[in-house]
């Protein structure tokens, strides 16, 4: 629905511009990843898996996908054990191993304390500002501001350091 999509496209098309560097091609995969979306919605299940996780893993792996599309790039995510050798040999049919890609993202996110994570969710999927989620969560505005910040730098580290054009 258009909630859905104006609560997360934000926060998923600041990461898929972060990756991939260019407006144009990160509204392109964006469209791909609430595709995706619409796809599997039904696959998503709330009691085991976080929404945040589920969103920004699809957006991360279909930015991956999007920016090997040389051999180079294909044979790094093979060697970090990101992707499945290419059976067929053309390069179309690469696609990044979902559940290698999964653990990656689930861990870096699991290394936000359940604060910051709750700070972020808030933030990006509520739209809430700095002074109402310290409201909320019965913090001094000053701490949010600090978690929100760190929080988003611990991200934005994951998304430029992991796995992109052959930087280890």
């Amino acid at each position: 629905t258009a909630t859905f999509y104006d609560a997360t496209s934000g926060l998923l098309f600041g990461l898929l511009l972060l990756i991939l560097g260019d407006t144009k091609t990160a509204d392109a995969v964006l469209q791909d990843v609430y595709a995706e979306v619409r796809e599997h919605a039904t696959h998503f299940d709330k009691n085991h898996d976080s929404l945040l996780i589920w969103l920004i893993t699809i957006s991360h792996r279909r930015a991956l996908e999007h920016m090997c599309a040389n051999s180079a790039d294909q044979q790094f995510l093979v060697s970090v054990g990101l992707a499945d050798p290419n059976v067929s040999g053309q390069a179309s049919s690469f696609v990044i191993s979902k559940s290698a890609h999964r653990k990656l993202v689930g861990a870096t996110l699991s290394s936000l304390s359940p604060k910051e994570r709750r700070m972020i969710e808030l933030a990006y999927f509520y739209r809430m500002t700095s002074r109402a989620i310290a409201l909320k969560l019965q913090q001094p505005h000053e701490t949010v501001q600090t978690g929100l910040r760190f929080g988003v730098s611990r991200l934005y580290n994951l998304f430029k350091n992991q796995g992109f054009r052959g930087e280890a």
